[in-house]
Parts: C-alpha cells; structure tokens; sequence
C-alpha cells in the first residue's frame, strides 16, 4: 500500500468539523483489528451485513486514490479512498447528487484483544443544508445500523475466510 502521502487533487480533503452534517459514533467489536479491517475493506460484502448498502465495489487495491462506488438509502455514491492505514484507518470522499462529504473508520485495539471502531461522516453542499435535519436522522440510524452489523459479521468471521 502506499505511504500516508495522497493524490494531488485530494490533498486537504478531509473530515470538516464545520460541516452542517457531522456524525460520530463507535461500537466495540469481539474481535482483533485485522478480522474487522478485512470485514470493513471487502466493501462487495457490505450488503450481506448492512440491509442499507444494495451494492459496493472497489475499483482497485485499498490504497489512496482508489475508487469505491456504491448505493445506499437509495443514494448512489460516489467515493475515493484517500486515508489508508492497513489496520487502522480508512476514510473516503462521498459524493452524490447535492451532497459532499468524508467518511473515516478508525480501529483501536482494546487491551481485551477486541477493537474500539470510531466512525465519523461530515457532509456538505446545498442539498445538505435544506435538508440537515433529515438527513441527519436518516444518517445517524443507518451508521448505527451499519457499526452493528460490522460488529456481528467481523464477530463471526472466520480468519480464513476470503
């Protein structure tokens, strides 16, 4: 993978606290950091685990400036990874009709051997203004449903599993 160091055009992209949306929220999984890193990157699986994702395909390798399309809550979306941390960090670009934004994981391994998952989404754009309060609902419910469901599938995976 490549070094922390980005593509020029998606340098200073980013999480921006001062976004009319922003969430956070984090879930303890049962499981090392590496089962929930490789539950969380096979993004083709995110619909067999998260009721909200119809569809997820990364256009390459896990690594900054790779290109990850997918749909959900009816929102096709349109991502580049630009934080890749093998094990520890993975953020992207989210990009969808009058909407901009960043997503990012962050995984911490608990003395118990289990892993700390920090989620945390800014999104911005003139859609997102009008809409704010909606959409917040709407994101707050689906993230929540998401870190559940990657705490349940990263839980039950096996190591080998590919």
């Amino acid at each position: 993978m490549r070094e922390s160091a980005s593509p020029p055009d998606l340098e200073g992209v980013g999480f921006d606290e001062r976004s009319p949306v922003v969430l956070r929220d984090e879930v303890d999984v049962e499981a090392p950091p590496k089962r929930v890193w490789e539950t969380l990157i096979r993004v083709h699986r995110w619909p067999h685990w998260h009721r909200g994702v119809s569809f997820a395909a990364l256009q390459g390798p896990p690594e900054p400036g790779t290109a990850l399309l997918w749909k959900a809550d009816g929102m096709r979306i349109s991502s580049i990874l630009v934080e890749v941390e093998e094990g520890r960090c993975i953020g992207w670009t989210l990009r969808t009709l009058g909407g901009r934004g960043y997503q990012r994981w962050s995984l911490e391994e608990l003395h118990s051997g289990s892993t700390r998952v920090r989620l945390e989404e800014s999104w911005g754009g003139v859609v997102v203004r009008v809409l704010r309060r909606t959409l917040l609902r709407t994101l707050e419910l689906s993230r929540a449903e998401w870190l559940e469901g990657l705490q349940r599938e990263a839980g039950s995976v096996e190591d080998s599993e590919g």
